[in-house]
């Protein structure tokens, strides 16, 4: 009984993101609680120094990889045709000019799929899961406390 009191809003919580995964027929929430997992395991205390500073330069090494792929697809590769996405978007708080938003869709070129990705929104989402958890990584056990 101790461990459902002491673990019950992550248990509401994966319920709710289990619920929404069946209910949208896809796995995105279910990728966000494992990557909250992970978070929550690169911040527990059952982490050794050594493996801490390992998981750091894998982190870190991954996030370069990612950024050298996202910088590399977006600049050297084929640009695919531009699809007005209906929303206007305006500079500087609304008050600026304004213009409609055009996105890229890469679906068709000749190009490797992981090119595909990083041309998509995906690979944003890959780099700053990456980034987030390289800072929540490098973070030192005394600062933990402190803060």
């Amino acid at each position: 009984m101790n461990f459902f009191k002491k673990h019950l809003g992550f248990i509401v919580l994966t319920i709710i993101l289990a619920s929404l995964d069946i209910y949208h027929k896809e796995f995105f929430f279910t990728i966000f609680l494992l990557y909250g997992l992970i978070i929550k395991f690169f911040l527990s205390d059952s982490l050794g120094e050594k493996l801490r500073k390992m998981l750091m330069i894998t982190v870190w090494t991954a996030f370069l990889i990612a950024t050298f792929l996202f910088y590399y697809s977006n600049h050297h590769f084929p640009r695919g045709p531009m699809f007005d996405t209906g929303d206007v978007v305006c500079q500087n708080d609304g008050r600026g000019p304004c213009a409609e938003e055009y996105i890229e869709d890469p679906r068709y070129l000749d190009i490797p799929e992981w090119a595909k990705f990083f041309k998509r929104s995906d690979g944003k989402v890959l780099w700053l899961g990456l980034l987030f958890a390289g800072i929540v990584v490098s973070k030192k056990k005394g600062e933990e406390e402190s803060n």
